[in-house]
């Protein structure tokens, strides 16, 4: 057995550990620390591609180590797309939980009045995206074609994401004033109602 004919294949081995560490990586510590979850999806590609980089080490053919090389390339890819299609669906769940976090408070004084009209944009478009790459999925189009897809479903949502995490200290204060108001006018609604209480009260006292 004789793998140093594997050395030829550097560049591309280091494109796909690059794209490992670089891109993929910061998908799983984002999608544990939100989410607590590695998906199985991403795991299988993940165990794809070091399976193969074992076999292109211990290849006895030039040809076993080229085959290996090449399909490290395709099952990094494959992880890479995964991890956008995972990292839609938070997008949107984080979507959802901001208004439902948020229920009740007016936000349209956000951003100067902007924030709502423009993050429901940047939601649609989003939305449109991520459908058109599922719908592309049962198609005849080429892998290459699907990631590119879901890679611009994956920027609109991460264009969302940023317009969310934009005004969140701002929602939180609007909340906190809307809170406090809510409280207030309890108070003073009981404190009126205690009033007239004690109103008629010394109403009726008065007339004994």
């Amino acid at each position: 057995m004789d793998s140093s004919f594997l050395t030829q294949y550097g560049q591309d081995l280091d494109e796909s550990f690059r794209a490992y560490l670089e891109d993929i990586v910061p998908f799983i510590v984002l999608f544990e620390s939100q989410k607590s979850e590695f998906p199985i999806e991403l795991q299988n590609e993940i165990r794809a591609m070091y399976a193969h980089l074992a076999r292109a080490a211990i290849a006895e053919t030039p040809e076993q180590a080229q085959r290996n090389v090449y399909k490290i390339k395709s099952h990094t890819k494959r992880a890479l797309l995964d991890c956008y299609k995972y990292s839609c669906l938070i997008s949107y769940d984080n979507y959802t939980d901001f208004f439902k976090r948020y229920e009740g408070v007016d936000l349209s004084y956000l951003d100067q009045g902007r924030f709502l009209p423009e993050v429901q944009t940047h939601f649609n478009r989003a939305k449109a995206a991520h459908c058109a790459a599922k719908s592309a999925e049962t198609s005849n189009i080429t892998e290459g074609q699907l990631f590119e897809l879901y890679q611009d479903a994956y920027n609109q949502f991460a264009s969302l994401d940023e317009k969310l995490r934009s005004v969140e200290e701002d929602a939180a204060y609007l909340q906190h004033k809307a809170t406090r108001k809510d409280q207030l006018a309890k108070v003073s609604f009981a404190v009126g109602i205690v009033g007239t209480v004690v109103g008629i009260i010394g109403l009726i006292v008065a007339l004994l």
